[in-house]
């Protein structure tokens, strides 16, 4: 198992050409940081399991400038990120092309405050599935509620996967 602690060297790699970034730091449980990783993402697709795992994870700043325009799964992206809290990072992000962000947040248990994700453009999106699974009960998820367009959600009739911890979306159809 790959244990980063300090990857430094990491915030000079060349990225820019990367389109598939499936669980590059899968289970690093010792990964605390990412705080520098100022990388070129831009042509990147995948995104999926790329942090699962890493359970010590608490400072996602340096993700705040990626461009993720071409992002298409952000599927497990933080799942079992135990220790995140804050993702005030991701609120610029543009993922108006992202159709699975199924299990993206599942598991984040220390997680009390989604509203840097309230202006996301989720219009293409497909696959909620579990996106918000054994987050905090305390989840403030009205803030998501209020901007997202959920009836693109209804006629896709994925909203009762989202797994809002104060809803009980059982009867959707």
């Amino acid at each position: 198992m790959l244990i980063i602690i300090r990857y430094r060297c990491l915030q000079n790699w060349n990225v820019s050409n990367g389109k598939d970034f499936n669980s590059m730091f899968k289970a690093c449980s010792k990964l605390v940081d990412i705080n520098a990783l100022d990388w070129n993402v831009s042509k990147g697709n995948n995104f999926s399991s790329m942090f699962e795992g890493c359970s010590s994870l608490s400072n996602i700043k340096g993700i705040n400038k990626w461009e993720v325009l071409n992002g298409e799964d952000f599927s497990s992206m933080f799942k079992e990120c135990l220790s995140l809290s804050n993702i005030e990072s991701l609120q610029i992000w543009k993922v108006s092309n992202g159709n699975n962000f199924s299990s993206m947040f599942e598991g984040c248990s220390s997680l009390s405050d989604i509203k840097a994700l309230q202006n996301w453009n989720i219009s293409n999106g497909k696959n909620f599935n579990s996106m918000f699974f054994r987050c905090s009960s305390s989840l403030d998820t009205k803030s998501l509620i209020q901007n997202w367009n959920l009836s693109l959600l209804l006629d896709k009739k994925v909203l009762q996967y989202l797994n809002f911890p104060k809803w009980k979306c059982k009867f959707i159809v």
